[in-house]
């Protein structure tokens, strides 16, 4: 019986502390890009961010929200791929709409609808959240902590199908802003 409860304390001290985990930006962030190429990871983040209630947290939320697009990437059931896209989309939409100039929310939203087929007609938002991440990216203050994410975003909107040549050229002047921030000692 002293097991039992020693093995539950310690199964309850682990969820507690992946979901304490959860609530760092920095180790969500982690826990997402490896959930992009994982099924299991990505399923995994899904319960925890449900776990911590994050529609009190606008980016906690837009996190379920694109965890919820990699189920519909990672799943082989076109029935389940569908749905897990419709209610990604519409965290995505909520998020966005609770706070519409957050430029890495505007991100996740531009890259799921970006990726979708275009016949499917999800792709309603990709022009406007576009030109949004450009503005935020050109007016951001670039520094080491966040020009990882710059990056990644600035390199998101180039590889789309949804980019200008001279949006190319902006962009590429950010990620050399970024790649020179990384190499500021603090």
């Amino acid at each position: 019986m002293v097991r039992f409860f020693y093995f539950a304390f310690i199964l309850l001290t682990n969820t507690l502390l992946s979901a304490s985990n959860m609530n760092d930006i920095k180790q969500l962030r982690q826990e997402f890009n490896l959930a992009i190429e994982d099924s299991k990871k990505a399923s995994n983040l899904y319960e925890e961010l449900l776990k911590l209630k994050p529609a009190i947290n606008t980016l906690q939320y837009a996190y379920l929200g694109a965890t919820e697009a990699l189920l519909a990437k990672h799943s082989f059931n076109p029935f389940s791929k569908l749905s897990y896209v419709n209610n990604a989309l519409t965290k995505l939409n909520k998020a966005v709409a609770l706070s519409d100039n957050n430029i890495e929310i505007r991100y996740m939203r531009f890259s799921v609808e970006a990726n979708m087929p275009a016949y499917l007609g999800y792709s309603k938002h990709v022009v406007d959240d576009k030109n949004i991440l450009i503005k935020g990216l050109k007016s951001a203050l670039i520094s080491k902590d966040n020009s990882e994410m710059y990056i990644v975003f600035a390199n998101g909107i180039m590889t789309s199908n949804h980019c200008s040549k001279d949006e190319k050229i902006l962009l590429t002047n950010i990620i050399e802003a970024c790649n020179e921030a990384k190499l500021i000692k603090k």
